[in-house]
């Protein structure tokens, strides 16, 4: 066959489609240059290369383009995409991110199977249907939320996914084969998002089938070891005779879940003028007004008298971060909501903030309104996904009137596109009517492996208010990630200081916010 080198790859003689990597050239960085129409079979298969980004004129991809490339971390597909071949990423086992087209017709066999490092599943709206082994062996992923378009869910779906804890289906879900999350030995939290007519959650928290209450997906929680997140610890006074020996560590926690309803949200009476993303996530019904308000009252209310102790939650060594972090500034379609920006705009960003940078740690105190502005937007810019929720404070607003919340993970919108959970939002509101805020500016994908970044964040939000919300129920769960945002945002893991700040966000006070908070999606 003919062909033609260029740019460190092999084409065909139009120059229309890619044959295979140039093993004679050097020249290839694994950027596809623009024009290519298609990808031939098996190209970047075992491949070398930690990144790949597919142009927008690439309409077709072969067999196998990038199976078994176990250095592949990040890939940015073509958004002209439609159809994603089968097996697509199979045992790209450092893959952890991946900038998908929005429109899919549909989701392909086995697309993400034994990608072992994908932290979450890039879903799109509109898919009816997840096939076979689509994420068998993603043993990193935590939580699943079903789009609300999906109303089949195929053999080993989410097979030997080790790490799944929580998941969502949607109402309309219609058929769940019975091998679908066999080897999901993790899983403790299975939720149906509305009311199903063919299935429902059983007393064990495991899902069945209502025709003839046969077991779909087995709940694989120790309901004899479950604690209560907030009513059966924190909420009760401790025996003074009480052993200290016997006080574990994942009994500690560190805010009620957050929850809310729709109805909830209108009652709340703040005013939310401006967004730069619209919320796009259903809102999450309760069954009756009067079971939000004693959820609410759990975070807003006055806090029974708790027992404290000066020793550490978890060890120093725990606190450290244990491995690098997953790098989100991989490229984006151009019409993507993504917010982030490219890692030489951070670059000139932080070059051009340097002279004016503070010099340690407490030198923001006295920065002017104006370059704290600058500062928050360099911060907007410098993330994957943010919104900002602005208030009309009732009363007298802080110095200091801006909340933080960095969020561990999004949920995904009626429309396919990332979000942040309606619970959180909800929950902002409370601590904005609380404490007067005039901004809440919510952040998620923090570029932790930006030193350039790192250094900024770190000398910009140790004055400030900030919230961590995140998946895990005590320290001793956090991930490395949310360890990381905890280090550097000054947020003290010691059970008298989670204890103290729960106490200090239910009433106003010129005392910093640094808090975590459980959202659970």
């Amino acid at each position: 066959m003919a062909f033609v080198k260029k740019n460190g790859l092999l084409y065909s003689e139009d120059l229309h489609t890619v044959l295979g990597v140039d093993d004679s050239s050097d020249a290839f960085t694994g950027r596809i240059p623009y024009g290519a129409h298609a990808i031939d079979d098996e190209v970047f298969s075992e491949c070398p290369y930690e990144s790949i980004s597919v142009p927008d004129s690439v309409k077709k991809l072969g067999n196998k383009v990038f199976e078994n490339s176990t250095a592949l971390e990040k890939v940015k597909l073509s958004s002209s995409l439609q159809v994603l071949p089968s097996y697509l990423f199979r045992g790209c086992s450092a893959l952890t991110k991946v900038v998908m087209p929005e429109k899919l017709a549909s989701y392909s066999e086995g697309l993400f199977m034994d990608c072992a490092s994908l932290l979450e599943i890039p879903f799109r709206a509109g898919i009816e249907e997840i096939p076979a082994n689509f994420m068998e062996g993603c043993k990193s992923v935590k939580a699943v939320v079903f789009p609300l378009d999906v109303t089949e869910i195929g053999p080993r779906a989410a097979a030997r996914c080790t790490s799944l804890e929580s998941v969502v289906f949607p109402a309309g879900i219609t058929q769940i084969a019975l091998d679908a999350f066999e080897g999901c030995t993790a899983l403790s939290s299975i939720r149906i998002d509305g009311e199903s007519e063919l299935f429902y959650i059983g007393s064990d928290g495991s899902l069945y089938a209502k025709e003839d209450d046969q077991l779909i997906v087995k709940n694989c929680a120790d309901h004899n070891q479950t604690v209560s997140f907030f009513d059966n610890n924190l909420d009760e006074t401790a025996d003074d005779n009480s052993d200290d020996d016997d006080f574990e560590e994942d009994d500690t926690f560190f805010s009620v879940e957050i929850g809310a309803s729709d109805m909830e949200i209108d009652s709340v009476g703040l005013s939310n003028k401006v967004e730069n993303i619209k919320p796009t996530v259903q809102e999450i019904k309760m069954a009756d007004e009067s079971n939000v308000d004693s959820m609410l009252a759990d975070i807003m209310g006055e806090e029974k008298q708790r027992t404290s102790t000066s020793a550490p939650v978890v060890s120093e060594q725990e606190s450290k971060v244990m491995s690098d972090m997953l790098d989100i500034m991989s490229d984006a379609p151009a019409n993507s909501s993504k917010g982030a920006v490219s890692t030489d705009e951070l670059e000139q960003l932080f070059a051009k903030n340097e002279e004016s940078e503070p010099a340690g740690p407490d030198a923001d105190v006295n920065t002017n309104s104006s370059e704290k502005d600058k500062k928050t937007q360099i911060l907007i810019d410098s993330v994957e996904f943010s919104k900002i929720l602005e208030f009309e404070p009732k009363g007298e607003a802080p110095e200091d009137a801006d909340l933080f919340v960095v969020a561990e993970k999004t949920v995904t919108g009626e429309d396919g596109q990332k979000a942040f959970s309606s619970k959180l939002e909800l929950c902002c509101k409370k601590f904005a009517a609380i404490h007067d805020f005039k901004r809440v500016i919510l952040l998620a994908g923090l570029p932790l492996d930006n030193d350039e970044f790192m250094q900024f964040y770190f000398h910009f939000i140790s004055k400030k208010n900030v919230i961590l919300a995140c998946e895990a129920s005590c320290p001793s769960k956090l991930s490395d990630y949310c360890k990381t945002i905890c280090e550097e945002s000054r947020i003290s893991l010691e059970t008298k200081d989670l204890l103290e700040q729960r106490k200090l966000i239910s009433v106003k006070t010129d005392n910093l916010i640094k808090l975590i908070i459980q959202d659970i999606y």
